[in-house]
């Protein structure tokens, strides 16, 4: 038995709009993870502050061995790939932790 289902012309865009969005999201997650496994290594670096030895994640840049903070990668892809920083900040954090599964992140955030 065959169903259709009647919906609006307005109904059809939302929906699309939905559709779109996704596979958008979707592909600068991709193009985004992509960038950071070829050209940067998550570590844990120790950082002295207040007489104190702690350890911070730090990110190690592959061409040159060099390390740098979370905070100036963010600051780099920011304007590279001029997004939204929630979202920015979000991609970095997940690939940091590894939970990008199937180019999504691990909490829902908005490109803008």
């Amino acid at each position: 038995m065959v169903k259709k289902i009647i919906i609006t012309e307005r109904q059809v865009q939302v929906i699309k709009k939905n559709i779109i969005e996704n596979d958008m999201h979707e592909n600068l997650v991709e193009r985004m993870v992509a960038d950071l496994n070829n050209n940067y290594e998550p570590m844990m670096g120790v950082m002295r502050e207040d007489g104190e030895y702690r350890e911070e994640p730090m990110v190690k840049i592959k061409v040159d061995n060099t390390e740098t903070s979370i905070k100036r990668l963010y600051q780099y892809f920011k304007k590279k790939y001029k997004l939204g920083n929630e979202f920015t900040q979000q991609v970095i954090k997940d690939w940091m932790f590894g939970k990008i599964k199937d180019n999504r992140l691990s909490k829902n955030v908005s490109i803008n």
